[in-house]
């Protein structure tokens, strides 16, 4: 992997594909930017969901590889429900300055490659959100303006009382796998005067935010609440799996490190062999939650080489991803699989810091993300279910975010 400093355009590979993790507007980041995190500030596991006038903030993370100073230049931008441009002004939704500079950062000890840890803390009192709904923090470089990366937050209003349900359905696919049905209350508060109208609904799983499923069905007829639910044909999959990535420590285990090469820079770690029907117990529950790199300055950067042995005889010509937490659950040309005649396995790497990481392998047909056909035995169960609830402003025409809440199953 070159360490170069040379500017690189961030890869948008997967805005063309269907059934991409990550929201359309989403812009994953150079070689350059690594470790990138987003959430709730002091919850590392938390989604990057505030509520709105509270004293809660969101922490951006990453590492820069090299030890030189930077600058960067952060904006924040409001959404609409289904992630296309929101029709509000820039002060209408924002207080403060319409964007903000941060840089120098923490110069890491380690030298195989450098880095420095960055950091950015919002809402501050240079920029902050005054009203609710989906949005876009961009980072930029400050000079040309190029795009380095973008990710999804919500900032909720928590109005109005919302408690959600997940009912398991067992052989109603033609696979046999299990189904998960979220059904959901919602209490909504006085001024929503036509809820038929003016609310909807999503469910989103284990923070796949670009995967949200709309709810259709819901019912009205009790004054002061709704109930809504995901039809059977659009329920999730409730054993949906992921392999866990233990790696804070790069000593061989035996077990799932097999080798560690420290003579290369940046140095080898050879993993033990992922077998598609075969499930070992996970180690952790990681989850999609853009991973749990370590922000200790003396924590080591390594080339992860994957193999993986596929139940089906190998096509060459098939395409296999890597995705996980450490390249933001996107499909990126460097971490394509290969399959190795001499081994009889796909092999792949990735650039990945000491920490613990969910991830998958996928498969890309016909401009589509497959992420079921190299599933392993199906018996991972623990899954995150986030319902989020809508309001149409009949004033602004925006869509306000009124509740939001998390249930693990």
């Amino acid at each position: 992997m070159p360490l170069s400093n040379n500017r690189e355009e961030p890869s948008n590979s997967t805005k063309h594909l269907k059934n991409t993790f990550t929201v359309a507007p989403q812009s994953a980041p150079p070689r350059q930017i690594q470790s990138l995190q987003l959430y709730r500030l002091d919850q590392p596991s938390s989604p990057p969901v505030i509520e709105l006038g509270s004293r809660q903030q969101l922490v951006l993370k990453f590492d820069h590889l090299g030890s030189d100073a930077r600058q960067f230049k952060i904006e924040v931008r409001h959404y609409s429900a289904d992630w296309q441009e929101s029709p509000l002004a820039l002060n209408y939704y924002l207080d403060g300055f319409y964007e903000d500079y941060f840089g120098a950062g923490s110069k890491s000890y380690v030298q195989r490659p450098a880095y420095r840890h960055y950091e950015y803390v919002l809402p501050n009192d240079r920029l902050s959100m005054t009203v609710s709904g989906n949005y876009l923090l961009t980072v930029r470089e400050p000079d040309s303006g190029n795009l380095l990366f973008s990710l999804p937050f919500f900032v909720s209003e928590q109005e109005g009382e919302l408690q959600t349900s997940i009912k398991t359905e067992y052989a109603r696919r033609e696979d046999l796998r299990e189904q998960d049905r979220p059904f959901s209350e919602y209490r909504y508060p006085p001024f929503v005067e036509m809820p038929q109208f003016d609310l909807s609904f999503q469910y989103v799983q284990n923070q796949f935010w670009g995967r949200a499923r709309p709810v259709k069905h819901f019912d009205t007829s009790t004054p002061g609440s709704v109930h809504f639910h995901l039809s059977q044909q659009e329920a999730f999959l409730g054993d949906y799996e992921f392999n866990t990535l233990d790696i804070r420590s790069f000593t061989p285990d035996g077990t799932h490190i097999l080798s560690y090469e420290p003579e290369f820079t940046p140095p080898n770690i050879i993993l033990r062999r992922d077998v598609q029907q075969f499930t070992p117990a996970p180690a952790f529950w990681g989850g999609p939650r853009l991973g749990r790199p370590d922000d200790d300055r003396s924590a080591e950067y390594a080339n992860v080489h994957f193999r993986l042995e596929t139940a089906a005889e190998a096509d060459a010509l098939q395409q296999i991803y890597l995705v996980g937490d450490f390249n933001g659950w996107t499909i990126n040309p460097l971490n394509r699989m290969k399959f190795n005649p001499g081994s009889g396995l796909w092999e792949g790497s990735a650039f990945i810091k000491q920490g613990e990481y969910a991830y998958k392998y996928v498969t890309l047909e016909e401009n589509r993300i497959n992420d079921l056909e190299l599933d392993r035995s199906f018996t991972y169960r623990r899954q995150e279910y986030i319902t989020l609830v809508y309001y149409r402003d009949p004033v602004r025409h925006y869509d306000r975010l009124l509740n939001v809440a998390s249930t693990e199953y």
